[in-house]
């Protein structure tokens, strides 16, 4: 915050940053599990964050892919879309993991997430091919795996093509 931009400045701030984290996670990174808090360490925070790294290379694969579906969907002359949405829920405990799964679905061209209630998602798709991670459970298994989360079965799906039908 000096404004300086050399690099012992930057290294000082990240230092500082790094130490004030370790010496507060446990008010910044206990988590609630099944109702009691459990400490996260140091290593534990390096390895989530280690998973995250890995996970990013394949969500910007997956955008990348999206993406060109998209733009055929688009560019069509027929435009054959066939937007819906899709319901589903995860066992997912930890809020960090839900909401990545979130946004990485909201990131993902072709599906948005409209609704987050209890680990239930409502998402809109413009084509049920677009949301095919999430009926198989992929993109919910690598996020899982990002924050430690149990392994999941696929979970049940539903498609629904009117506002109407959600609240069925």
């Amino acid at each position: 915050l000096s404004g300086r931009f050399e690099a012992k400045y930057i290294i000082i701030g990240a230092v500082s940053a790094g130490m004030i984290t370790f010496f507060t996670n446990d008010y910044l990174y206990s988590v609630l599990r099944k109702g009691e808090f459990e400490k996260l360490s140091v290593g534990r925070v390096l390895s989530q964050i280690l998973r995250f790294i890995a996970y990013t290379p394949w969500l910007l694969y997956q955008v990348i892919i999206a993406n060109v579906q998209v733009a055929y969907y688009v560019l069509h002359p027929r435009m054959p879309v066939e937007p819906g949405f899709l319901i589903f829920k995860t066992s997912m405990r930890k809020g960090m993991s839900t909401v990545t799964l979130a946004n990485s679905i909201t990131l993902t061209p072709g599906t948005i997430t409209v609704n987050l209630e209890e680990n239930r998602y409502i998402v809109h798709s413009l084509k049920p091919t677009l949301a095919g991670l999430l009926e198989s459970g992929i993109m919910q298994q690598k996020v899982g795996q990002v924050f430690l989360e149990e392994r999941e079965p696929p979970p049940s799906t539903r498609w629904v093509h009117s506002i109407r039908e959600l609240s069925e």
